[in-house]
Parts: structure tokens; C-alpha cells; sequence
């Protein structure tokens, strides 16, 4: 008997554990970083020598998903706590910042790259987007999945042998290229809506449609990986619906 409530007393102790890390892992959902901590041009994770900062106001940020996008993508090493961890691990987790940052490691869906090769930034459409890092506009071109949206390359003063990417970026005229940016403070355009032609994959782990700007570091000059680059060069609604609808998660 003595046993017997020994072991449903250990039961009844993890089950409160377990419920208590998910509602506060429900509270740390709808605040990714804590903007009383953090400052404008808080550093998310690192890659290739790079120091990868939010393209977004922290206190304007609805959630961080990092998936693959790509071999020829940089693994980033996220800094903060990873929600994505098995509930009991976390509790010894050591990830946690002074800013507080939350992030999601989300499912590859069929993608190839590190599992941490590019990072969804959620904010809601019309939200100012900055430059992550320091350095110089290399390129700029359209985002072949959703009109009205560009891709910003930036050569990092941190490593000239790489190149930074955001894109789902509306611009217009904000930076242009061979412009010379600085992290947290260059304005680059603002948060298109890419809910209105996609499902993004954000959604799953925010409170809202889930749109976002995707920040990426290419290790060989190329701004995204081999999917997005054999899209860009045809129609999205002649191609990409039939061919790759999958990967992207079209609503064809």
C-alpha cells in the first residue's frame, strides 16, 4: 500500500509538472522575446560568424520557427529556449537569455538543410522590417511566392563570404542596392502578406494567420536554397501549385 501511493503521489507530481510547463509554455507562446529586456536590435542566433539580429521589434514579434530551407543554408545556433524540446528536458533546459527568448524548431516538411538553416520571424502584416545585420544591399529581387514581396541580400561586414537574406519583404525604396544598412536601425520595408497566397507554417505555433519575414545565411553567395531558386524562375500559379504545393504549402 505504502508502495502503491509512493508511486501514484510521483504521478501526480510529474502530471502537475507537465500541465504547469505547458500553460507557461502557452504564456511564453504569445510573447516570443521580452521586449522590457531586450533592445531594438536583440541578437537571435549566430551563423557563419554572423550575428543574426530580430528584423522586428521585439514587442511587435508573434512568434520564431526556425525549419530547413536548403543545403546550401548556414545552421544557425538559436539562442534562447527552444519550445519545440520534449516538456521534461526543457526543465533542465540551460537555453534561457536575459531577453527571454522563445523559439520553435518546426517539422522539415519535406525540406532539405539544417534543421535550423533559416528562421520565420512572425509580425503582422504592415509591421516595419529592419536589417538584421550590418553590412551592404548586394541584390534585391522579387519573392516568386508572393507578389508584391522581395528578397533583400546583404553582404555582412561580419563575414564578407556569406550572404544574408529576408525575404516576404514589401519594400519600396526603403534600402536599395549597394546601400549600406546597420542592424536594428536601416529600415528595409515592411511584412508582406503571405497568408493571403500561402499557409505558413508559423501559424501552427502563433495566435494569428502566422506572417512573417524568413532570414536565411546562404554559404555560397546563393540568397535561398534550391527550391525557392528553381521557383523564382516561373510563375508561382503555374508551377508552383502543381509542382511544389507540397513544400510550400500552397492554398491552390
Amino acid at each position: 500500500m505504502a508502495v502503491s501511493l509512493l508511486v501514484l503521489g510521483a504521478v501526480a507530481l510529474v502530471f502537475a509538472v507537465f500541465v504547469q510547463t505547458r500553460a507557461s509554455d502557452t504564456a511564453e507562446r504569445a510573447v516570443p522575446i521580452d521586449p522590457n529586456n531586450a533592445v531594438p536590435a536583440t541578437v537571435l542566433a549566430e551563423a557563419a560568424r554572423v550575428s543574426v539580429s530580430t528584423p522586428i521589434r521585439p514587442a511587435n514579434l508573434t512568434g520564431l520557427g526556425y525549419h530547413p530551407e536548403g543545403e546550401s543554408l548556414a545552421a544557425m545556433q538559436p539562442r534562447g529556449k527552444n519550445l519545440s524540446a520534449n516538456v521534461f528536458l526543457g526543465l533542465l533546459s540551460k537555453g534561457e537569455t536575459p531577453e527571454r527568448i522563445h523559439y520553435y524548431v518546426m517539422d522539415a516538411a519535406g525540406r532539405d538543410g539544417p534543421q535550423t538553416g533559416a528562421i520565420d520571424v512572425g509580425a503582422t502584416t504592415g509591421t516595419t522590417v529592419y536589417a538584421p545585420v550590418t553590412g551592404t544591399v548586394t541584390a534585391i529581387r522579387p519573392d516568386p511566392m508572393v507578389q508584391n514581396a522581395n528578397i533583400i541580400e546583404i553582404k555582412p561586414d561580419a563575414n564578407p563570404d556569406v550572404r544574408l537574406s529576408v525575404a516576404l519583404v514589401r519594400s519600396d525604396g526603403e534600402a536599395g542596392v549597394n546601400d549600406y544598412v546597420t542592424a536594428g536601425k536601416t529600415e528595409l520595408g515592411t511584412v508582406a502578406d503571405s497568408a493571403e497566397v500561402l499557409d505558413p507554417q508559423l501559424s501552427s505555433y502563433t495566435t494569428d494567420a502566422g506572417n512573417h519575414v524568413t532570414v536565411s545565411v546562404s554559404k555560397t553567395g546563393f540568397s535561398r536554397s534550391w527550391s525557392h531558386q528553381l521557383v523564382s524562375t516561373l510563375k508561382p500559379s503555374a508551377f508552383a501549385c502543381q509542382h511544389v504545393s507540397f513544400l510550400f504549402l500552397l492554398k491552390c
